[in-house]
């Protein structure tokens, strides 16, 4: 993961992480996480610690505490960076649903794009497995969801005019959702990933087609 135009730091729940203003404290907070996602893609959530983080970034352990107080804190940036990257990427295709000239296609479309997304990330699956069991990651992952999820109801009414408010936060809600966890769960099938996201596919379209008929 490429996070060498980090520069903002969200807070965890001791306060204020460190913010690096200089080019080297920039340099080492970088190699930190970088070096995080690597032992996250190797070993899973699991196996990351701070010693273990320390020595593979090359820093002492000193320096590791000095921007993050724990492996949570770690975490938690890791998430909150995973997930801007991804929304950077998927915004604009949830915005083409209010016109796109075929609702298939335009699935086909994200969906591919999600799936892309994972595949040149490998962290990003073990850290939604990780978010369900921190309290922190989870409140993160709800305010950053609710974030888009009212941006993407707001087309969903534009394209569906029968669509209630209420049904069109339900409908954005549920493709998300229902999007991720075929993601995951595809992860967990090995040889049959390809037939199980082929299957999840069809089951999205299928939705999205009965707002159309609202």
């Amino acid at each position: 993961m490429n996070t060498s135009e980090v520069t903002k730091v969200s807070p965890d729940r001791r306060g204020q992480l460190k913010r690096p203003s200089q080019a080297r404290s920039i340099a080492t907070f970088t190699s930190i996480l970088d070096a995080s996602t690597d032992i996250i893609v190797e070993r899973g959530v699991q196996g990351l610690n701070t010693n273990v983080v320390a020595e593979r970034a090359g820093v002492n352990i000193g320096t590791v505490y000095h921007y993050f107080p724990d492996k949570t804190a770690i975490l938690v940036e890791l998430f909150r960076i995973d997930q801007q990257r991804r929304m950077t990427h998927l915004l604009e295709k949830l915005r083409e649903v209010s016109d796109a000239p075929d609702l298939d296609q335009w699935a086909d479309d994200i969906f591919g794009l999600t799936i892309q997304l994972r595949n040149d990330h490998p962290a990003t699956a073990q850290l939604r497995r990780a978010f369900r069991a921190v309290p922190e990651l989870v409140e993160l992952d709800r305010k950053e969801t609710d974030e888009y999820l009212e941006f993407f109801a707001s087309r969903l009414q534009v394209r569906f005019t029968g669509v209630s408010k209420d049904r069109a936060r339900a409908a954005a809600r549920i493709l998300i959702e229902v999007t991720a966890t075929i993601l995951d769960i595809s992860e967990e099938t090995g040889g049959n990933a390809e037939v199980f996201l082929a299957e999840g596919l069809i089951a999205l379209k299928s939705y999205i087609h009965t707002l159309e008929r609202s």
